[in-house]
């Protein structure tokens, strides 16, 4: 990736899937300790725990209390129930992954509201959900530079999320706003999603922000 925090942080991967087992590795090789919270710890690649000794699989709850800062890397479904896992969690720092792609009830159309509500955390925040993560370890993804960016209220997560995509190899996080513009960082995850699979141009796209 080219670059490497100084700081090696305790992070809380939640998730059984690509996504999450992506996101895991990538942050392992910015020397950060992750645990991979899954409610079947049977569900993590076996070769992802045995290619980094910086990535243990663990419960829910386990991987949260261990963690400063936890990333939510699952269907926005299982938001609620997984909110309610992951324990006192208040003076963490969240970071909701979830892309809200397809039309879902009220209730889960800003699964960052509904993460700080059940949790009572104040630092919960939305990024990492507008690229495709198959690309975090192509040579040609971080020559080109992708940006990420973050929404939400907490100004201490957004520093964490910021020095976390430059770990992940993003060229820029760019701040979106407050928690009222959550809304539109879920629509360019669904841009990202329409150019991807409806218009068949792969996944292996992601979005660049230019200025004269």
């Amino acid at each position: 990736m080219g670059y490497k925090s100084f700081v090696s942080l305790n992070i809380a991967v939640i998730g059984e899937g690509v996504v999450s087992e992506n996101i895991a590795r990538s942050l392992a090789m910015a020397g950060h300790y992750i645990f991979m919270g899954l409610r079947d710890e049977q569900l993590v690649t076996n070769s992802l725990l045995g290619e980094f000794e910086n990535i243990e699989a663990c419960t829910v709850g386990n991987a949260a209390c261990e963690a400063d800062i936890i990333i939510m890397a699952i269907p926005v479904e299982e938001v609620r129930d997984v909110s309610y896992l992951l324990g006192d969690v208040r003076k963490k720092v969240i970071i909701g992954a979830t892309g809200n792609v397809y039309p879902k009830p009220a209730e889960f159309v800003h699964a960052v509201n509904v993460m700080r509500s059940i949790t009572g955390c104040p630092h919960v925040v939305k990024s990492f959900n507008c690229a495709g993560y198959e690309n975090l370890f192509s040579d040609s993804f971080a020559k080109r530079g992708a940006d990420m960016f973050v929404a939400g209220d907490s100004k201490k997560a957004k520093e964490m999320v910021k020095l976390l995509a430059k770990d992940m190899g993003f060229a820029n996080c760019y701040d979106f706003g407050d928690n009222d513009s959550v809304p539109l960082l879920e629509d360019l995850a669904k841009c990202w999603y329409n150019l991807a699979i409806t218009q068949k141009l792969g996944q292996n796209i992601s979005f660049k922000l230019f200025r004269d």
